[in-house]
């Protein structure tokens, strides 16, 4: 390689580590802030000891959170309380359902990571946390009632519908908190999809289920049965569009702390908004006249 063309790359690595050592050398003394004052922003969001709470987040030095990890999961509990309920999320693809279902993996409860962040693989490892066994949408949660969280997901046919902990999370006007992470990374999405896929003029899940080897927590195999959202119903969605509408009906709460941004969303706010979308023939998926479809297709 020559001189001209390997000095300037050496220069640009140089000016890129310098400004990131930069960058958290200024996060750490002017935007850092202890797990009390998380708390506290935590708290003006409305959580509440005893509240059940679905936790999307990210973790990273710029942040500016004063503690590991795991001292960060500690604050969340403590914000629900020993009597409510953390929720995270344990997607082990990066993909799409439908592609890791055909890739033929196997599941496994105990073993398989967590591909949705450093936060979510940590919660999965902690003791007393308890998984889903599903393969396509298995949810963390501990608290007092985690068993009934995740109880009868095997046997759920939808991944995210009736009987599975998103549901649970729904009965007990749970919440879903954002820390770090962007207001479309809400998988409880899914659950109001199901809420409205009767009414769609297209399949939301595949014709017929997958028959899919899991291996359980005690070790032994099992087959779990389940759709999958289809490529026609993940090509036309339109997060953004239910995105706005939560903001337009002030349902999306917003703090920040030192150099991080959280969000929450009340789950009636969010139910509610779909099926005011829902009577207006505007729901969030790209189709050519909605109106119309719905009148056509009744309920149920």
């Amino acid at each position: 390689m020559a001189l001209s063309s390997w000095l300037p790359r050496r220069l640009r690595l140089a000016t890129k580590a310098w400004l990131y050592a930069a960058r958290r050398i200024a996060v750490r003394t002017f935007r850092s802030y202890e797990a009390a004052d998380l708390l506290r922003a935590i708290r003006s969001l409305g959580v509440a000891p005893g509240d059940a709470v679905m936790l999307h987040s990210a973790f990273e030095p710029h942040h500016g959170f004063r503690g590991s990890v795991n001292d960060l999961i500690n604050v969340f509990l403590q914000a629900v309380g020993p009597s409510g309920h953390l929720l995270m999320v344990s997607l082990p693809y990066r993909s799409s359902s439908l592609a890791y279902l055909q890739s033929g993996k196997r599941f496994d409860v105990r073993r398989t990571p967590s591909m949705m962040g450093m936060v979510s693989e940590i919660f999965r490892r902690r003791a007393g946390v308890l998984r889903s066994l599903h393969p396509t949408h298995p949810i963390l949660v501990f608290g007092p009632q985690a068993k009934q969280f995740v109880a009868a997901h095997p046997l759920c046919r939808y991944p995210c519908g009736p009987g599975t902990p998103f549901d649970e999370l729904a009965r007990a006007d749970g919440k879903v908190l954002f820390f770090n992470a962007e207001f479309g990374t809400m998988t409880f999405f899914h659950w109001l999809e199901h809420m409205v896929h009767q009414q769609l003029p297209f399949a939301l899940y595949t014709d017929e289920p997958f028959e899919v080897p899991v291996i359980d927590a005690d070790g032994n195999s099992r087959t779990v049965t389940t759709y999958a959202f289809t490529l026609d119903a993940i090509r036309r969605r339109r997060f953004e569009r239910f995105e706005q509408a939560m903001h337009e009906r002030g349902a999306i709460r917003s703090r920040r702390v030192g150099n991080s941004r959280l969000l929450a969303v009340d789950l009636k706010d969010a139910i509610a908004c779909t099926q005011d979308m829902l009577r207006a023939g505007r729901l969030f998926y790209d189709i050519d006249d909605l109106a119309a479809a719905i009148h056509r297709k009744p309920p149920g």
